[in-house]
C-alpha cells in the first residue's frame, strides 16, 4: 500500500487527477473505474481543466461507474448518470459509447449486475479504479457485515450511508433504499486502485485502513491485500492530533496528543501572582508553537473547579468567572472546549486507560481531598457544572467539620490528608510501635501506615483498616448511585497497587472491580485531548 499524505482536500484532488492524467496518456484506450459523492468531484474537475488546456485526450477510454441508486431514474437530478454528466463527462470529448453505469431503471436488477459484470470483463478488467470511502468503511456501496458480495450485485444500504447521503436529497426519507454497486471482487481485480479521502469525519474508517487488521467491518481494509493500492488523503482524515491541557496548582502540563497518544508535551510553571490573562497567555505561547509543527484540529483543558456557561470558577487558581475557553481561542485561532481536570482524567483512562471499553465508569482522584470524574454512556457528565464533587459527600452528619462548613465529610476520613492525621494520632497513642518510630524519624505521608503495616506493625494494619473501612463507605455509596462498570482510583495513593484494591474489593462485595488507573499524569491530557 502506498500512502500518500496532502494537506488540504484541493491537493488530494490534484494528486488523484495527476495520477490519471498518466494512466491516459500513457495508454489512451484506459478502462477506468470512476466513483460518485462529493470526494472525486475536485478531481474532476481538475481533469475537465486538463482537457480544456489540451494535457489529456479522453476519446479513446473507456470509463465503468461504481454504481448507482436503485430504484432511480437517469434524469433524475440525484442518480448518478446526472452526477457524471455534470462533473466530468459533460466537460470532455468522452465517447457516450463508452460510458457505463448500472442501470437503475431495470425491472431486472439481478440479470443488469449480471450483464455489467460480463461487460466489464469483455473489456479486458479496468485498469485503474478510483474511489471514495464512507464513515462506516464501505467502498462502492459494499457495506459492512460478515459477508461481502464479490460481485456487482444490489445492496440494501445501511442506516449510516443513507444518513450519509441525504444532504444530496430533500430529505433521509429521499433517498433511495438500495443500489446496484460493484463487489469487492470486481474492485480487487482492477490493476490499479487509488481511494481519496478527506476530511476529519474519514479519520476512523481510515485509521482503521492502516491499522494491521482485515475485516468485513471495514470493507475497505480488504485493499490492502491488492498489488497497487495508493491512498490519497488529507492531513485531517489521516491524523488526529488535537493538544490537551491539564491545569494544575502549580504548573500546566501541555501535550500533543495523536490517536490518544503523547506525541510531544512541555510544561508551564504557574506562579503567585499570576492572572488568569497571565496564564492564559502563557499556555496560548505553547499551544501556538505546537500548532506550528503539527496539523492540530482543536484544544481541550482540564481545570480545577466549576465550569458553566462557558465560565471557570476555581478555588486555587485566579478563575473567577473566568472564560477560559474563549480567551485561549481567541489567542490561538482554533476551537477550544473546558472540562473539570477529573472529568478529563477518567475521560483518559476510558479511552486509553484502565477504562477502556467501559461506558460507565467513575474515577476518584484521593488526595488532599477527594474529587471523582464519571462517564455515563461514554460521555462526561458534568451536571450543572459541579458534579464530581464526591469529597463533600457527607457519611457522618455529626462527624469531622469541613473547610467547607459541613460535618462529616467523605475526604476528612478518606483523603490521604485524613490518612496521615489518623497515621499521626496513631503514633502519639503507640509510640513505641514500628509506626510510632518511623513517624518520629521522618515526615508522615501517605505511605508511612503502608510502610509500617508492610513491617509487621498491629498498630499501622489498624490505622489501615480503619481508613479502607471509611474509603469503602464512600466507594459503596457511589456504586450505588451510579452503578458503574468499574471504579478507578489514582491519586499518590493508587501506587499502593493490591495492597489498597484488595481490600478495598473485599468490603465492597459483591462487587469487585474497583481497579488503579493506569494513566498516572498522562489521563488529564489524553482526555483533555479528547473533548473535541
Amino acid at each position: 500500500m502506498n500512502v500518500i499524505i496532502c494537506k488540504d482536500y484541493d491537493e488530494v484532488s490534484v494528486k488523484a487527477a495527476e495520477i490519471f492524467k498518466r494512466q491516459i496518456n500513457g495508454k489512451p484506450n484506459s478502462v477506468l473505474g470512476l466513483a460518485t459523492g462529493s470526494t472525486p468531484i475536485g478531481m474532476y474537475n481538475c481533469l475537465a481543466d486538463m482537457y480544456s488546456k489540451g494535457e489529456i485526450d479522453f476519446s479513446q477510454v473507456t470509463t465503468f461507474n461504481l454504481d448507482e441508486y436503485y430504484p432511480i431514474s437517469q434524469d433524475n437530478e440525484q442518480s448518478y448518470h446526472t452526477f457524471m454528466n455534470n462533473n466530468l463527462f459533460g466537460k470532455i470529448n468522452i465517447d457516450a459509447s463508452r460510458i457505463h453505469i448500472p442501470n437503475g431503471e431495470t425491472t431486472n436488477p439481478a440479470a443488469e449486475c449480471e450483464a455489467y459484470e460480463k461487460e466489464i470483463a469483455r473489456h479486458g478488467g479496468v485498469d485503474l479504479q478510483i474511489l471514495g470511502i464512507g464513515r462506516n468503511g464501505h467502498i462502492g456501496f459494499n457495506e459492512p457485515g460478515d459477508r461481502l458480495n464479490t460481485k456487482t450485485h444490489i445492496t440494501a444500504l445501511s442506516s449510516d450511508t443513507i444518513d450519509a447521503n441525504s444532504r444530496f436529497f430533500e430529505s433521509s426519507d429521499k433517498v433511495p433504499t438500495h443500489a446496484l454497486t460493484m463487489g469487492i471482487s470486481t474492485i480487487m481485480s482492477s490493476k490499479k486502485i487509488i481511494l481519496l479521502a478527506s476530511g476529519h469525519s474519514k479519520h476512523n474508517a481510515i485509521k482503521e485502513l492502516l491499522s494491521n487488521g482485515i475485516t468485513t467491518d471495514n470493507p475497505a481494509t480488504m485493499l490492502k491485500m491488492h498489488p497497487d493500492f495508493t491512498l490519497i488523503c488529507d492531513s485531517a482524515a489521516y491524523s488526529d492530533i488535537h493538544i490537551g491541557i491539564d491545569i494544575g496548582g502549580m504548573s500546566t502540563k501541555i501535550g500533543v496528543v495523536d490517536n490518544n497518544e503523547i506525541i510531544d508535551r512541555c510544561d508551564v510553571e504557574i506562579t503567585a501572582g499570576q492572572t488568569a490573562e497571565d496564564i492564559t497567555d502563557a499556555m496560548a505561547e505553547v499551544c501556538l508553537d505546537f500548532a506550528a509543527r503539527y496539523d492540530v484540529q482543536s484544544i481541550g483543558v482540564g481545570t480545577p473547579g466549576i465550569i458553566a456557561h462557558g465560565k471557570v470558577w476555581a478555588t486555587n487558581l485566579p478563575f473567577c468567572g473566568f472564560r477560559l475557553a474563549d480567551e485561549l481561542s481567541s489567542r490561538v485561532k482554533l476551537p477550544v472546549s473546558v472540562e473539570n481536570d477529573a472529568a478529563c482524567a477518567a475521560l483518559g483512562e476510558q479511552i486509553a486507560g484502565a477504562g477502556a471499553g467501559a461506558e460507565n465508569m467513575l474515577l476518584v482522584t484521593i488526595g488532599t481531598g477527594i474529587g471523582a470524574g464519571i462517564i455515563m454512556n461514554g460521555k462526561i457528565y458534568s451536571g450543572c457544572g459541579a458534579a464530581g464533587e464526591v469529597g463533600h459527600m457527607c457519611i457522618d452528619i455529626n462527624g469531622i467539620e469541613c473547610p467547607c462548613g459541613r460535618h462529616g465529610c467523605w475526604e476528612q476520613y478518606a483523603s490521604v490528608t485524613a490518612l496521615k492525621n489518623q497515621t499521626a494520632a496513631a503514633a502519639k497513642a503507640h509510640p513505641e510501635s514500628i509506626l510510632g518510630k518511623l513517624c518520629r524519624e521522618s515526615a508522615i505521608s501517605g505511605k508511612t501506615a503502608f510502610k509500617a503495616a508492610d513491617m509487621g506493625c498491629e498498630t499501622a494494619r489498624e490505622v489501615l483498616d480503619n481508613y479502607f473501612n471509611y474509603l469503602a463507605a464512600g466507594l459503596n455509596n457511589l456504586i450505588k448511585i451510579f452503578d458503574p462498570q468499574t471504579v478507578l482510583i489514582s491519586g499518590g495513593i493508587s501506587n499502593e497497587g493490591d495492597n489498597l484494591i484488595i481490600p478495598l474489593n473485599k468490603r465492597l462485595a459483591p462487587f469487585s472491580a474497583v481497579k488503579i488507573a493506569e494513566l498516572k499524569n498522562d489521563a488529564g491530557i489524553i482526555g483533555a485531548a479528547a473533548l473535541k
